[in-house]
């Protein structure tokens, strides 16, 4: 039946043939046309993503705020929690111009147990940044850290003049070089900025205690401090001292300590000193009083009467000399045996009370450079004397 349809129908063929043939190539035209669009699309497109690239390599990447940034190292650097602003928390900012009034340490955390940066010589410029009620934060050598608020004044001190009140005063210059020759002294700077009234022994075997540090007293007139003054006088001696051919050892260096006065002694006994110098300052509660005087143990002394002899005449040479070269009352040798920094020594000791912080002459005088530098030297004579 098909294939007689075949047959019989070849013109039929021939012209459905024609028809596929036709339509085929019509077909054909609209393919190209297709791939011609497509090919067309896809330029576009891969022309589209170079344009993107190149703008993406061109776009620079947002970092975070730099303010954010340096807190965090800052914070890792110094262990301080700092605002956006460089400020420490709890601070308040000042940026004002303030000056240490003695010789005082640069801490990297407001603590006094702190690391040290640096030492700021006193009346020094520093700057500022903020504070809060007990400690500075300021600026000082290209380093920023804490000093306590009682080492700072916003009162420029006057470089050009001595201290108020105090006069003109001549520096006094040592004829000879000294006579040191290796002799181990230890200079105790008495007191320190915090007093510690835990109770310690007053002597060995003693069974009475007393505290272990007092804070000392203040001038009435300059409002500088005991432990401030006996410090400066200290390390002014220990230079002096040195130049003359002694070893020089200190019991303290800085005012943020806690060392007992038996502690103090102890010290002095494990360098090998040959003598030691305690340094005070006197108060009273009538500002009349004024001079100085030492300390030295008596030969009744319940635990170093052995050492009586030799520290009364310690004291005796430096206090002579020092009353003769600064101009300052003597108030002569007195004994004590209640002393604990003299009660553990193991060598000749003198307690040099330098004068009165609460009589207003004794007190402007101490603050003064030049007084200063005859109060040392004063000291050092003493020292020679004692060693002729």
């Amino acid at each position: 039946m098909k294939k007689r349809r075949i047959r019989t129908g070849s013109a039929i063929l021939c012209v459905l043939l024609l028809m596929i043939t036709l339509c085929a190539a019509g077909c054909g035209n609209d393919n190209t046309k297709k791939q011609n669009q497509n090919q067309e699309t896809s330029t576009q497109m891969t022309e589209q993503i170079e344009n993107t690239t190149q703008e993406a390599e061109n776009t620079e990447v947002t970092e975070p705020p730099e303010e954010t940034q340096q807190t965090e190292q800052t914070e890792q650097a110094e262990g301080v929690v700092l605002d956006a602003n460089g400020i420490p928390q709890g601070f308040s900012a000042t940026d004002d111009t303030v000056w240490v009034t003695t010789n005082v340490n640069l801490r990297g955390e407001n603590n006094a147990e702190s690391e040290i940066l640096d030492i700021i010589p006193k009346s020094t410029e520093v700057k500022r940044v903020a504070d809060s009620p007990e400690w500075a934060y300021v600026e000082y050598n290209g380093s920023r850290g804490f000093v306590t608020m009682d080492y700072v004044t916003t009162e420029e001190p006057d470089q050009g003049q001595n201290a108020a009140g105090a006069g003109n005063v001549t520096r006094v210059y040592s004829s000879g070089g000294g006579n040191g020759h290796g002799q181990v002294v230890v200079i105790d700077a008495g007191h320190q900025s915090q007093g510690d009234s835990a109770q310690e022994p007053n002597g060995p075997g003693s069974s009475t205690m007393k505290a272990r540090v007092t804070g000392g007293t203040h001038g009435t007139t300059t409002g500088v401090y005991e432990y401030q003054l006996t410090l400066t006088i200290a390390q002014q001696l220990q230079t002096e001292l040195t130049n003359r051919g002694y070893t020089v050892y200190m019991t303290r260096t800085s005012h943020d300590v806690n060392i007992s006065n038996k502690e103090r002694a102890e010290y002095a006994n494990s360098v090998g000193a040959d003598i030691c110098i305690r340094i005070h300052a006197n108060g009273a509660d009538s500002s009349s009083a004024n001079g100085a005087l030492a300390l030295a143990p008596s030969a009744s002394n319940p635990y170093v009467a052995d050492l009586s002899a030799d520290s009364i005449r310690l004291s005796q040479c430096i206090l002579n000399d020092y009353c003769n070269t600064t101009g300052m009352k003597n108030c002569g040798v007195t004994t004590s045996d209640t002393m604990t920094g003299i009660n553990w020594c193991n060598m000749p000791v003198t307690i040099l009370e330098l004068g009165y912080m609460t009589n207003p002459s004794d007190d402007t005088n101490m603050e003064n450079s030049d007084y200063q530098w005859n109060m040392v030297q004063g000291i050092a004579n003493g020292v020679d004397s004692y060693f002729q």
